[in-house]
């Protein structure tokens, strides 16, 4: 069985997400109905972007992919107490989960228990994912460096081309 990966940005509105994605990709993006080409260290990495998050676009997460599972996919998630249906999508169709949350804490007034009373947070790490709290309004290249290396990794390690 081939192995999935979700990148995933999770965060308020203003936050950072679509920066992230900007920087990763060199250049603005939104979402497309096609694969796209992420290039590191000289490896053409196929992905498939969901820039604005399904929450935001009042959309579900079937009508955005196309029909056959990505092998990567890298969306934007907001930060509300839906978005586990959104991650749940991705854990029933085995995906592993890579999330950096943008910005706790700093415009989250009326989310701030999110965290507590609907556990998103311990919601992706029961289901194996890797969480990270990233600053999403200083530096993006730093974060985005991370997610770089992060999605390098699993990719050369996925496919054997090292």
């Amino acid at each position: 069985m081939e192995r999935k990966l979700l990148v995933g940005v999770l965060g308020n509105p203003g936050s950072g997400k679509s920066k992230t994605w900007d920087e990763l990709f060199g250049h603005k993006v939104h979402t497309g109905k096609k694969m796209r080409t992420l290039e590191l260290n000289g490896v053409k990495i196929p992905v498939f972007l969901i820039n604005e998050s399904p929450l935001e676009r009042r959309t579900k997460l079937e009508y955005i992919l196309p029909d056959n599972d990505p092998q990567i996919v890298i969306s934007s998630f907001l930060y509300h107490k839906d978005v586990k249906s959104n991650f749940d999508f991705f854990v029933k169709h085995g995906y592993e989960i890579y999330v950096q949350w943008l910005n706790p804490g700093f415009s989250d007034v009326n989310d701030k228990a999110l965290f507590y009373s609907d556990g998103i947070i311990n919601y992706l790490m029961a289901c194996g994912a890797t969480v990270s709290v990233k600053n999403g309004k200083h530096m993006p290249e730093l974060r985005v460096g991370e997610l770089k290396n992060f999605v390098y990794a699993w990719y050369i390690s996925q496919n054997k081309l090292l």
